[in-house]
Parts: C-alpha cells; structure tokens; sequence
C-alpha cells in the first residue's frame, strides 16, 4: 500500500456529513428539514466500515499477537468513546441530573441502546438523546473482535471464498431483516461493507493498477442501486468507491494535516448539537446557530485528538515497543 493517501481526510469529511445529517434531524429547524436528503448519514457510515475493513485487516497483519493488535485498537477506539461519555455526563449534571447509572452502564458496555438518555435532560429539544451517533461504535468494536476469527479461517481455508462467503451471508441477513430495519442495521448487516475493504486490502496491489475501470464499475454499480432500489448492489459500490477517494486519488491534507479529527468529530457532535438546539439558538438564528455548532465540534475534536487520543495512541505504541514479542512469518 502506498505511504500516502486520503483516509483521514476522507474519514473527516464523512464524519462532517454525518454532522449535517444529524443537523437535519434533531436541530427541530424547519430550514435544514432538507439536510437529510443531501446529506447521508447511513451512506458515511458506510464509507466509515469499508474504510476500517481495509485498515483493520492491516492493522492485525501487522501485529506481532493478539496482545499488540488488541493494545492497539483499544487504544485508538475507547479514550475519545470515554471522552464523548464524559461530556455527556456533565452535562447531565449540569442539568441536575444525577440518576446517570444505567446511562454510564450501557455506554460503558456499548449497549447505548438500553438508555440512550438521562431523565431531565434536554427536555425541550425535539429529540432528547444525549449521543444517538454512537450506537455504530458498537459494530466497530464486535468487527474488531471478529478480525482475528476471520483471518484464522482465510489461513485455513480459502482466504477470498471465506471473505466473499461473509459478504454475501452478511447481505442475506440484510435483504432478510428489511422489514426490521434497527435489526438490519447491525451486525452481521454491515459487515458486507467491511469485507470489501477487507478484500481490496489483500488485492491492494491489483486495485491500484486497475483503479480507473474499478472505480468505473462501482460508480456503475452505484447508479444501478439508485435506479433499481436493490440492496444487494449497495455495499461494494459504496465501499469500493470510498476506498478509491482513499487509495486512487490525488492525495489532499488539508487539516489532517496536524492531526486525525475524524474521531472526535463523529463522537462529539450530537451533544454539541444538542446544547445548540436547547439554547433556542436553532429557532432564533438556525444559521448562526450551525456555524456555532461547527465551530465547536472542530475545536471539540481538536482537543480530543491532542490531549486525548493522540497522547494514548502514543502510550499504548511505546508499551508495545518495550514488550519483546517473537518473531512473526509473515503471511
């Protein structure tokens, strides 16, 4: 795989429209109704999982065991997942709610389902969920745990009828589940998306060299979904065309730059949201009011990024360099 390439910025861009997604919907402004429209927020999602399915195989590839591997996600995934749980606790107190147990609980266990919300908290706004963005970490975190079952099956097996295998079960499962659509939209209804950046990993090589017909064929695939409405045309098109922003494209910096902001981005901004809309700034000034939330979610991923994420990225590395591991063949 190339040194250089687009993921932080394309990760930060899908983070930013799912920002606008969520502005669509929870803000309560009859000016950004429209936003969902524009603005996907389950196609970022998507482009998010096949982003992971290409580095998370990467990153297990690499490890020297199961320990490392495991060091080195735990440390990129839960510090800025502690931090967004934070600031929604605080904020629950400043509002005099205290009874945040089973809200603590059920983010602590990424179960945000079972309490997605405080009593008393938000309770003019026209959705008083105090982090709806977080329930994909959940999927991230159980992809996580399967990487490793995953590869031990391609070194056993065949490494591609296994990967295609999932893809394809995983997309039955979706097709099968459309009419329960919160049941759909996990696991194993996303890994379809993953195992296309799983695949294009192992065949990184050939993606590069036939980039421009690949990427052809998916913006193809792509309008055929659009046209026909098939399920079953979404996942690669979606995640090959994402991989290929990542991989094929002139590579862009622009604030990534200085740091990885994506993260921060996706975990903080409902809150920020919320805090916006509950100022009754959303139906006073709607636009002020979305410059404000967008200054404060990237000052709020700025410093998540710096004084949290970056600093135990950089722990969790030097613990692994002082730990002596074997030797590993590579596969």
């Amino acid at each position: 795989m190339k040194r250089e390439n687009n993921f932080d910025i394309i990760r930060l861009l899908l983070a930013v429209v799912v920002v606008l997604f969520h502005v669509g919907h929870i803000s309560g402004s009859p000016v950004f109704d429209h936003f969902p429209n524009y603005f996907s927020g389950h196609l970022a999602v998507e482009g998010f999982f096949a982003i992971s399915g290409f580095l998370i195989f990467a990153s297990w590839e690499r490890s020297s065991s199961l320990r490392d591997y495991s060091i080195k996600r735990a440390a990129r995934i839960l510090p800025g997942y502690w931090l967004a749980t934070a600031f929604c606790l605080a904020i629950a107190f400043c509002y005099g709610s205290f009874h945040v147990g089973k809200f603590l609980l059920a983010n602590l266990t990424f179960a945000n389902f079972l309490a997605g919300s405080v009593p008393g908290v938000f309770p003019e706004n026209p959705s008083n969920g105090l982090n709806g963005a977080l329930w994909t970490i959940k999927i991230e975190v159980a992809f996580y745990i399967f990487v490793p079952a995953i590869v031990w099956l391609c070194r056993r097996l065949n490494r591609d009828a296994v990967l295609w295998s999932i893809f394809a079960l995983s997309i039955v499962y979706r097709v099968a589940m459309a009419a329960h659509n919160t049941l759909a939209l996990q696991l194993p209804g996303q890994l379809s998306f993953f195992m296309i950046g799983a695949l294009i990993h192992y065949h990184v090589q050939w993606f590069e060299a036939h980039g421009r017909w690949i990427m052809l064929g998916a913006a193809l695939l792509y309008a055929a979904h659009l046209a026909t409405g098939w399920f079953i045309l979404r996942p690669a098109a979606v995640a090959t065309l994402t991989l290929c922003a990542s991989l094929l494209l002139p590579v862009v910096k622009g604030p990534t730059r200085w740091g990885d902001f994506s993260y921060g981005t996706y975990v903080l901004h409902w809150p920020i949201i919320q805090l916006v809309v509950a100022a009754g700034l959303y139906k006073s000034h709607p636009w002020a009011a979305l410059a404000l939330t967008l200054l404060a979610v990237a000052v709020g991923a700025a410093l998540s990024w710096f004084l949290v994420e970056k600093p135990s990225l950089a722990l969790a590395h030097s613990r692994r360099i002082k730990t002596p591991y074997p030797a590993v063949t590579p596969s």
